[in-house]
């Protein structure tokens, strides 16, 4: 498959080519699970992973990548789990889970955890896999479009990891004063870390 490369650095324009070729990826399943495989299991060999006692993690729509794999890995590792819930204002909370019979359908009918679980305060032992439709060679992740993330790790202690596809991956994006860098990146053929 070539390999088609943006033709602009402008953020709209940047998430709509990469959205674009995220849905066609999701058409070639088996190419999809096997390279969502390849950058989880990248993940779990890391030094960061390792050493975190909880792991903040989000539940995969279809078109992002998988993060199942590293989920029971981190139960059967016994580190803390907490996944994301979006609140007002943009804002999100991350909330502990045991098991996946704590987690529902939320705001945009993806599963989260129930107001009956702990909110997670992280520390600099907590690991943040963030999802991304690009990432540049300096850190930066071009998202969803939510800022989300963005304002959730602000004052983040720990590390922050994306998860990205080797070919979305771009030399620059232009960042902007509330885009928060990423200590590594995960994809499907090289791991990177940033200074």
């Amino acid at each position: 498959m070539a390999i088609h490369h943006p033709a602009s650095a402008d953020k709209p324009y940047l998430r709509d080519f990469f959205l674009e070729q995220r849905k066609s990826l999701c058409e070639e399943i088996e190419r999809k699970n096997a390279m969502d495989l390849e950058i989880q299991t990248r993940l779990l060999i890391t030094p960061e992973y390792r050493s975190a006692d909880t792991v903040l993690l989000y539940m995969a729509r279809p078109i992002e990548i998988a993060t199942s794999l590293i989920l029971h890995a981190a139960f059967a590792n016994h580190k803390q789990v907490a996944l994301p819930v979006c609140m007002e204002q943009g804002r999100m909370i991350f909330r502990r889970i045991d098991s996946l019979r704590d987690v529902a359908p939320g705001r945009f009918g993806i599963l989260e955890p129930g107001a009956e679980c702990d909110t997670v305060t992280p520390d600099a032992h907590t690991l943040c896999v963030c999802p991304a439709l690009s990432c540049d060679m300096r850190g930066y992740r071009l998202g969803f479009g939510g800022g989300y993330y963005d304002r959730y790790l602000m004052d983040f202690p720990g590390v922050k990891a994306a998860l990205c596809y080797a070919d979305s991956m771009i030399p620059k994006i232009r960042e902007d004063a509330f885009d928060i860098k990423m200590d590594v990146i995960l994809t499907d053929s090289f791991t990177r870390y940033m200074k």
